[in-house]
């Protein structure tokens, strides 16, 4: 064990907990160099689940499945550090054997085209959740940058629902208000926003109101917090400030509906020149560049200050990745 630098009751807790991360967007471009230490670093930091981004809405369906299989690939050519998962019984034995769980997931549901029969395909082959639209409109819904949000479409409603039927998570992060607040109207079983912060704390976009949050837990759903600056505000990202969105979900729906979905890009300087070619989807001044985030090796700090804070035991196992284990225990077939 590893005391991250931290204080010994925080670095045995940290160890002993299921840490769970439920957004690693590694297809972001960047050094080769750098993606290949990517999960040793998330490890070392005490994770032991993953979720990696295969696909974004501008991808169809064959485009995603080709990074379908660049990343079954990529995980297979590192089995002594990793392992591919489908439920949660698996993420106990990828842990039992000290490897690192990997889940795979879409952000955009632009991967199934027009046709919702693409679920069970992706599903099948390792997607466990899918966000619904990607900061731009799509056939679902709308993103969060869109000058205006018309809410889900019909055949968004067929999706949501054919997504509950195989067990695929349903995901509004990075989605417009009111497609947001008619997902969670239409699921029948619990939806998330897998990595996202609160706007009352930073007014940007891609950050969700007190209302979402609380249709969000309503519903029994989980709400996971991300490390980067531009959603943060305050001072930025430190665990301290991650910890202060933390709070604002709890003291306003409790600790069982808040988790980590860090976001965190492994090769930052290269995203940032990316997404200023794509001002629709990033809109200049919305804070996507000059950014800073939590590094990976910081990430037991977030722990510590949750100790510091006077959260329990209990609760900050919950926090770092019982709550993720639960609902995704919940809906994944």
């Amino acid at each position: 064990m590893s005391d991250w630098g931290i204080s010994t009751e925080a670095a045995e807790l940290h160890a002993d907990a299921l840490v769970w991360d439920m957004t690693q967007p590694i297809i972001t471009p960047g050094s080769g160099e750098r993606k290949e230490v990517l999960f040793d670093r998330i490890a070392g930091a005490g994770f032991d689940f993953v979720s990696i981004t295969l696909a974004i809405d501008g991808m169809d369906l064959r485009a995603a499945a080709q990074q379908l299989v660049n990343y079954r690939w990529f995980v297979a050519e590192r089995s002594e550090r990793c392992v591919i998962v489908e439920s949660v019984a698996d993420v106990a034995h990828a842990r039992e054997q000290g490897l690192l769980a990997v889940g795979f997931h879409f952000q955009g549901t632009a991967p199934f085209e027009d046709n919702s029969d693409w679920v069970e395909l992706f599903y099948r082959l390792g997607v466990r959740h899918a966000l619904m639209a990607y900061n731009e409109p799509n056939l679902v819904g709308v993103g969060c940058h869109a000058e205006e949000d018309t809410g889900l479409t019909e055949f968004g409603r067929g999706l949501i629902g054919e997504m509950n039927r195989v067990g695929m998570v349903v995901d509004c992060a990075h989605t417009g208000y009111r497609t947001t607040m008619e997902t969670f109207e239409a699921s029948q079983v619990p939806a998330i926003i897998s990595h996202t912060n609160v706007r009352e704390l930073c007014d940007h976009p891609r950050c969700v109101w007190d209302d979402q949050i609380v249709a969000c837990a309503e519903q029994g759903g989980v709400i996971g917090m991300t490390c980067l600056s531009g959603f943060l505000g305050g001072e930025g990202s430190t665990p301290a400030r991650i910890v202060d969105h933390i709070d604002h979900v709890v003291q306003l729906v409790g600790p069982s509906h808040v988790g980590l979905g860090l976001d965190y890009v492994y090769d930052l300087p290269s995203f940032e020149a990316f997404v200023a070619k794509l001002p629709d989807r990033y809109p200049p001044g919305s804070g996507y560049t000059d950014m800073r985030q939590l590094e990976l090796e910081e990430a037991p700090r977030i722990t510590e200050e949750l100790l510091r804070r006077g959260y329990g035991e209990k609760d900050i196992r919950g926090i770092l990745g019982e709550n993720w284990l639960r609902v995704c225990g919940e809906i994944w077939k």
